[in-house]
Order: structure tokens, then sequence, then C-alpha cells
């Protein structure tokens, strides 16, 4: 093609017949090598001397708000390609919004309470809770999590996300701290707050009750086991019918439960069996069990044998049966329970409402005794009578030994199936039930108002009002408390006589302002008497002494009043409830999305946002989950050290965040690949405007019809990325601005233009027209793409403000490119580049098959005859878009069937700009072969020898 692109940007000098020799070639900043690793650094640095982040928000501070309120990240490690995920997608919003001319604050946030940081902070220790001095361990807590807080702030900022970075909130700060003790107090105060013995998920390993967004889902082994329960008492309904010599049979996977067992629940309106079951000895077992489960009953016992029915009875008359526990000398009541199923087990299932949330409510119903005979780390107690000490996962062996041993057990097996899980420690879990405090999600109707609020919301994706919804439907109870160290304290008092806790507005509000003043320590510091200082208070039974509440809330309280204590504290400039977006990862639906929800909805009759956005979760290359020992990590250190962090940034952008996102080695190479094609194009854009001013601009009506035509794909390209980033649809974004240089500029339209470039006339029309062109194409591309490849533009940016020193001292302090803003062509004119489009395409293929046969270098060597073109296409133009001076075009009046051949061009080949022309000669003033044009413009700029 026309000269060499690489060499006039470098400025090095070739011969009197080239280029270098026509225009002026100062050499350009922007390296063709981005080095990104070092110059991000650089610019993360000038960023906050120059203080860009105030300076954008000063701009935008009386338009219109777009508030993204961060969701709390915990400060207990350095982030991970998760973090950096969802801190990127954040930024991309907040910059294009503030670009737009919102007013859109980003106050960071990090939870700094909780297991996560405590177990950190215990392994690091190496230490457990019972084995430290609490003050001392909460005032290391807090230095651990400041620590992070550092770390993860230094990593965001390497990122390039901007932020109010030395004014976050933080869980621990003691503003924050009172806020959350003052919400519980307003709880308190409007009846949703209740404390109650049931049962909980609680963590044998990490020693507390857990809610429901602290349990994962994992395989576990366990027993099966069919057990025999003896029948004690016969009620009327049955006299006569059933014998003394009969059991009630019912299934488990939690024999460690039997210990606790209180009832058995039959379906009311079930068929059941009186059956005799033959075992593979011979033997005959005479049990209860539902029709519908007799025959698989007797399959799992002994498939040979034969089960022999002698009665069916309605699964209500076993009301008020009696049967022996099988393991302690206790009694087991018949109850009836509608949530029994047909599908599984026995049809009869036994009820420990110490140790299931249904089998609590049977309980509640029956007015059973809540038993739970399990301690903090899963010891039983005395209550278990032989099986005191045991684990209750180890003591499921036991158990069954001892069933074995009383002839209480007719079938065992050993079934591997979900369990819960505790989310941090992986450990299975257990129901317990203990006293606890909890908020209620039925209490004035606050389900019901759940449900109209999140209607209200915009979700993105659309699924995830399904998915809240599904969640809110079926929670139960939130469970405030933790039996752990570091956290915020639940702000009560106990009589030290009759163990009331004392729910005084007094006392909660005097807990408050010590907390917020001085910090939740002081909570601990502090005696109950200096707490109560001048407080008039005593017990309904009479009693004047007073324990302090030891438990913490649960760390999802203190993130889900972040709406009160951020948003509406009036602590963070221009923050306001409620915010225009929440933005976290999917798994947030059961975590901060509904923890968040719940308080605001029961106490401002208001969710805390108007839309939220999900993203899946980082994987492999293949699709699974990232682990250490699967060796398939990948870190954001590494790949900001090795590749820059615009390459992440170009990984997030590039990928569907509405599914998991994949990530590999391969991957970042491929983008990497991208990123060069973008920054080559900045390259050649910019390079190409080095001796360019702003007097040199063309007006829009004067420029060529190539040019224009391009800055109307610029309009488009400009309204289809904006429009993605209205709709949070970063790929699409990506994919339109990759295409655009990749494929209309790199690949045709800056192609085009080299011709023009370094061999017309320095101040010729043709050449500022194109360079007019360049400008805006590249002022408009720089910013289009600045919420993504934040570092490149902003070095692309102050690269352009070296030719118009009236641009904003940063990208980011400019106006978003808009579509449409250069006068769109009209849709005739649209219609002939859509056919000179269709022509070049036809062209390129006989192009190829020259180049196949090595008759031709590039295009400009052949030879193209158009046939059936018609009239009304300039030659000029069509030489332009094929990239070839041959052309032939017979005079053909109207348009028919078109025909393109090539062959080599039998012209002769100007040695300054390699077109091939007729008019191309030797020119003895020149000492070359030298077309017309070229002998012009070196007349023109005096080269002559």
């Amino acid at each position: 093609m026309a000269g060499n692109p690489d060499t006039r940007i470098t400025g090095k000098t070739i011969n009197i017949m080239d280029f270098s020799k026509t225009v002026n070639l100062p050499k350009t900043d922007f390296p063709m090598k981005a080095n990104l690793p070092q110059r991000e650094p650089a610019m993360v640095k000038k960023w906050e001397e120059q203080g860009l982040y105030k300076k954008i928000n000063d701009k935008n501070k009386n338009n219109e708000k777009f508030i993204l309120h961060d969701g709390p990240p915990y400060a207990n490690g350095n982030i991970h390609l998760g973090t950096a995920l969802n801190k990127i997608l954040k930024d991309i919003i907040v910059k294009y919004k503030s670009m737009k001319g919102f007013y859109s604050p980003y106050t960071p946030g990090w939870d700094c309470h909780g297991l996560p940081i405590e177990q950190a902070l215990m392994k690091e220790l190496k230490v457990d809770k019972h084995k430290v001095e609490k003050l001392s361990f909460r005032k290391s807590a807090a230095d651990f999590a400041k620590k992070f807080i550092d770390i993860q702030r230094s990593e965001f900022k390497r990122l390039g996300v901007l932020a109010d970075w030395y004014k976050p909130y933080l869980t621990l700060d003691p503003k924050y701290e009172g806020v959350i003790v003052r919400v519980f107090k307003d709880l308190v105060k409007e009846g949703y707050i209740y404390r109650q013995k049931k049962p909980v998920y609680w963590c044998p390993t990490c020693e507390t009750a857990l809610a429901d967004a602290e349990v994962e889902y994992a395989d576990h082994t366990s027993h099966s086991v069919y057990v025999k329960f003896k029948i004690k008492v016969i009620p009327d309904t049955l006299k006569g019918k059933i014998d003394n010599d009969t059991s009630v049979l019912i299934w488990t996977t939690t024999p460690w439960t039997l210990p606790a067992n209180v009832a058995l629940a039959f379906q009311p309106d079930a068929r059941y069996f009186l059956a005799e079951i033959e075992g593979k000895n011979g033997d005959i077992s005479k049990v209860i069990a539902a029709e519908k489960r007799i025959a698989e009953v007797q399959n799992l016992v002994h498939k040979e044998g034969k089960y022999k029915p002698i009665a069916n009875f309605q699964g209500s008359d076993f009301e008020k049966i009696i049967c022996e526990n099988p393991l302690l000398e206790r009694e087991s009541v018949g109850v009836l329970a509608d949530y029994v199923t047909l599908e599984d087990g026995t049809g009869v299932v036994h009820i420990a409402p110490g140790h299931g949330q249904e089998d609590y409510q049977v309980g509640l119903k029956y007015k059973l005794p809540i038993i739970s005979p399990v301690n903090d780390r899963g010891l039983f107690t005395d209550e278990a009578g032989e099986f005191k000490g045991n684990h209750v996962f180890k003591a499921n062996d036991v158990i069954v030994q001892t069933l074995k041993n009383k002839n209480a057990l007719l079938f065992e097996a050993k079934i591997t199936h979900s369990y819960p899980h505790c989310w941090r420690c992986k450990k299975p879990i257990i129901f317990r039930a203990t006293e606890q405090w909890f908020l209620s999600v039925e209490y004035k109707n606050l389900r019901a108002r759940m449900f109209e609020a999140i209607k209200k919301v915009r979700w993105i994706p659309d699924y995830g009002q399904n998915r809240i919804n599904g969640m809110i439907e079926s929670r139960p109870d939130w469970c405030l408390s933790r039996q752990r160290l570091w956290g915020v304290p639940i702000p009560v008092i106990y009589c030290t006589k009759c163990n009331k806790p004392l729910l005084d507005e007094k006392i909660m509000n005097r807990a408050v302002e010590l907390i917020s003043k001085h910090g939740s320590d002081t909570w601990y510091e502090k005696t109950v008497k200096e707490i109560l200082d001048g407080i008039d208070v005593k017990c309904e039974c009479g009693s004047s002494e007073f324990k302090k509440e030891e438990d913490i809330l649960d760390v999802w309280f203190d993130s889900g009043v972040s709406s009160e204590a951020v948003l509406s504290s009036g602590v963070f400039e221009g923050l306001s409830f409620p915010a225009d977006m929440y933005l976290e990862g999917s798994d947030q639906h059961r975590g901060w999305f509904q923890t968040s929800l719940i308080p605001a909805v029961a106490l401002k009759q208001s969710a805390p946002y108007k839309t939220v956005l999900t993203h899946g979760f980082v994987v492999d290359g293949e699709g699974k989950k990232m682990s250490k020992s699967v060796g398939n990590v990948i870190l954001p250190q590494e790949l900001f050290q090795k590749y820059g962090a615009d390459i992440i940034r170009l990984w997030v952008s590039a990928s569907d965040y509405r599914e998991d996102i994949r990530i590999s080695q391969e991957i970042i190479k491929g983008l990497s690949d991208s990123y060069r094609k973008i920054r080559n194009t900045l390259k050649f854009l910019l390079g190409n405007l080095c001796d360019f001013s702003m007097k040199d601009k063309v007006p829009y009506e004067k420029l060529r019809e190539i040019d224009q035509y391009a800055l109307n794909k610029l309009n488009d390209t400009a309204e289809a990325v904006t429009k993605a980033y209205d709709n949070y649809e970063f790929h699409i974004a990506a994919v339109n601005l990759n295409v655009f240089c990749s494929v209309f500029l790199s690949s045709f339209y800056l192609d085009t233009l080299k011709d023009t470039m370094y061999c017309d006339g320095t101040d010729s029309q043709a050449r500022r027209s194109a360079q007019t062109a360049l400008y805006e194409i590249c002022s408009s591309l720089i910013r289009l793409l600045s919420p993504i490849l934040s570092f490149t533009s902003e070095e692309a940016w102050q690269e352009l403000r070296k030719i118009n020193s009236g641009l904003e001292e940063s990208v980011f302090l400019s106006e978003f490119t808009k579509g449409n803003v250069f006068q769109p062509l009209s849709e005739e004119r649209v219609k002939k580049w859509e056919q000179l489009m269709v022509i070049r395409e036809k062209a390129m293929i006989e192009f190829e098959n020259l180049r196949k046969d090595k008759q031709i270098g590039s295009n400009l060597e052949a030879h193209i005859k158009i046939a059936g073109l018609g009239t009304g296409i300039d030659k000029e133009i069509l030489c332009q878009v094929l990239g070839t001076w041959d052309i032939e075009i017979p005079d053909d009046k109207a348009p028919g069937e078109m025909k393109i051949t090539a062959e080599k061009s039998k012209n002769q080949k100007c040695e300054r700009c390699w077109r091939f022309t007729p008019d191309t000669k030797k020119d003895d003033i020149y000492e070359g072969v030298v077309c017309g044009r070229c002998v012009k413009v070196l007349k023109e700029t005096k080269l002559a020898v």
C-alpha cells in the first residue's frame, strides 16, 4: 500500500521519493507497545494528585443524581477475580453516568465484622474462641480488618476504579455501629424482634447459629435407617385392631436426632397397612407403614420376601397413639401433619422439634417438649443418656448399633445426598433448638409488603425478580444472634434472677449513644451499672440485678442496614435513599439484596434500591469452579502485573455477566490481541494527527464523501454503544467498539486513507478532510472506550490534548460521545455506500485470487474491470474504496448484472505512492518514475532537485 504508516509514525527517513519528505513527521508519544503494567500505576498516582474523583463530582454536582450503592466486600484477604469483576462493573457504570452528566458519587465500603474475619484471625493467631481474651481479640480483629482494607483499596485503585477512597464506609466505624444498634432498637420498638427457643441452622465447628444466607448445600454421606417404634398405648380408634406386639416404622437419614424424638407424624388422608414384613432369615416384623410404601420397604429388607397385609387404616386413626422411643425411656406420641409425603421412606416421619423447622411447627401445634440434647460443639448432653459426650455425626454408628441390639432396626444403608454445610468452614451443620433473637417476616404482614416492594424494582437480568421472590417466599424468620466474638453486640440486658430480657427503649438508646461515640467495644468494656448509670430500671420480677447480652448481631444485619447508615445518614456527601442501583453477584439474592430489603421495608416501607443488577461467578475456561486444590485459580494481581489492568477491564466488559464468566490464560491471550488492535487503531489515529491543529479542521459540508461516510459509521457506533451502556449490556458495547476498530477502521477506512495521508500535499483539501474525520473519530472513540479501557483512553486523551489544548484535563471530565453528533447521510447516499461495500467485497475476492497466483502483492498492482455498474458512482471514490487506481468502468448508462474481473495492471508503478496509473512515467526533474499526482505534490512542496 502507499507508504508505511509505522515508518511515518516513528519519524524515520527513507529517500527523496518517499512521502516523509512531503509531510512534517513529529513523533507521537503514544507508543505501539502498551507497557500497561508500568504505565498504569503512574496514571493512578496522577489521578490522585489532580483530585480527579472530586473534580468529576464537582462538575456534575447540580445535575440529576445516579447513586450506585457499593455492597461491602469482606476485609479479610486480597481481592480475587470475582471481587475485581464486581468493582470494575460498578466503575464502568459510574464513569459512564458521570460522563453523561449525572452526579454519581461513589462511596466504597467494607464489611469489617463477622465470622470470615474472625476465622482468618483465629487461624493466624492459632487459637480458638475459648482461649482468647475478648477485648484484646476484638482490637486485633479491628487491626486485621483495617490492614486488608488498605490492601484491597490499593488493589481496587490499581484496577482503575475511581471512588471516594479515603472516605469509605466501614461497618466497624463507631457511627456506623451506632446505626446498626439504632436500627435494631427501631425494629424492637415496631415489634419485629423477638427471642425464642426454636431450631436454627447451627455450625458445631464454628459454634454459632447461621442464617439461611450462610448455608450451602453439598454432598454428604449419611446413614439411612428404618427404625421400629414399639406401640405402647393404643388409642380408642384402634383398640381391638392392633396389638402391642406391633411397631410403627419410620425412616430417617439423621439417626443422631432420634434421642430427641417425641412424636411420630402421619399423613391424615393416606392409607396405612398393618403388615408383616419378611426378613432374609425368615423372621417376621409386624409394622405400621403407608400402603404406598410397604412394597418398597419389603424390597429393601428382602427382595425375595413377601409382605402380608393384615389390616388397613386411615392416617388420622393414629393420632394420639403412644410408642416407645427405642433409644431412651421416653414416649413418642402420634400426631398428624400434611407435609408428610409418600414419595420415600415409610409414610411416617419421626418428630424431633428441637432439630427441625417443620418438626418445631408440629411441636407447637401439639404442645410437644422441645428437646435438643446437643451443645454448642455438637456433643450430646446429659439429656441424651448413654450417648452423652459423643459428637452427633460420630454418634450415628453407636446409635445404629444400639438399635440393632434392641431389635429396633429393620434396615440400614449409606446414602449420599445434598446436605446443608457452613459457608465458611464448609463442614456439615445441624438444626438445633437454642434461645436466639429473631426478626419476624410475618409481623405486620412484612413478607407480603416485601413482595410488593420487589415489584417496583427493576431486576437485571429480569429473572432476578423470580429468584428473590422465591427466596422471600420460603425464608423463615431471620435469626439475628451469633455466638461469636467479633461483631456489634445485641443491646439487651437480662434479669439475673428470672433471665428475662429487658427490651427497654431507654437502655437501647443509651447503647446507641455509647456505641456511636466510643465504638462497640464499649459494650464489653463497661459494666452493666456503668451502662445503666442514670437510668431507673427494674425487672417485672422485682430484681435490679442485670447481665449483658453476650451474643453479637448477624454480620448480614451489619451490611443490611447500610442503606440507613450510608444512604440516609447524611454522613456521606451526595448519597440518598433509595439508591438507584445495587450491583452484586447472583448469590446475593439470598444475601445482601434480601437482608437489605427486610429492614428497609419494615421501617421505611420501601426497597432500598430502584434497580438490582446481578452477575455470575468467575469460572475457569472449561466452566469449572476455581479451586486451589485443582490448581485452576487465576489471581488478578498476577494479571495486572503481567498484562495490565485494562486487559482485566476488557475481559469484564467483553463477558456476558448474566452467565458465569470464564477466564483462562488462553482467553486472556485472545483479549490481549483484541486490545492490541484497539490500541494500534488509536496509535494510527493519533499518529496521523501529529501535524494537525484545530485551525486545520474542514467544515462537515466540505468533507470528502468517504470522510462523511466514516463519520456516519461513527454515529451508528456511538448510538449502538450508548444504547448498550444504557442497558448495562457492556459486552455489546465492547463488540461494537471492537468491530468499529478492527473491521471498519483498520480493515477499510484507515487503509483507504494511507494514500491520502502520506502522498497528498500536507495542506491539501483531501488530507485535511481526512484528518478532520480522524480527529472526530479519535475524540469520540476515546470517550466511548473510556469506561472500559480507562488507562488506555486517558493516555490517548492526553495525546489528543496536544492537538487540541481546549480539551478537558481528563477524558473523564469530558462529555460522553452522543449518537448522531454529525449530520447523518441521506438514505440515498447510504444505499450508495452499501453498494460500494458490495462491490468492494466482490473485488477483494478477485484480488485474493490474483495474490494466490502470485500475480500481485497488493491491491494497487491490480487492474479491475466493473461491468454493469451504471452511472452515479464517482470513480475517485471507487478507487479509494478498492485501493487501486487502475479501474475500468465500461460506459453502461443503466446498471445491469454486475461483473467484476481483475488482472495485473499493465501500467507503471509510481515510485513515490506505488499507484499504477496511465500517467506514471520517468520524470527527469525528480529522477524517478512518478505519477502525475506526485509530480504536482512534489512541485508544490518545492522538493525539485
